[in-house]
């Protein structure tokens, strides 16, 4: 039998756009398309449409970690998220 894994939540994805990739666009100037390709070419290689709920959590958290270390920038996590 095969383990069925559900595909990020559509909760996540406005997670990833207003507290992910906003935040960084402000920060850096980037438009969010070329931000978001810019994300996906840094940690993951691929595309995010096939990332699995906690696939994607991971993808998030390694964004935040990389955006406070390098960046200085803090972005909510999924629990401060309304």
């Amino acid at each position: 039998m095969t383990k069925t894994r559900l595909l990020r939540s559509e909760r996540q994805n406005k997670y990833y756009w207003k507290c992910i990739v906003k935040p960084l666009c402000d920060h850096t100037g980037y438009h969010k398309w070329e931000l978001h390709n810019q994300l996906k070419d840094m940690f993951i290689l691929s595309t995010t449409k096939e990332l699995d709920k906690q696939d994607f959590n991971q993808y998030c958290e390694e964004i935040r970690a990389w955006a406070s270390v390098d960046l200085g920038v803090h972005l909510q996590a999924p629990n401060e998220y309304k």
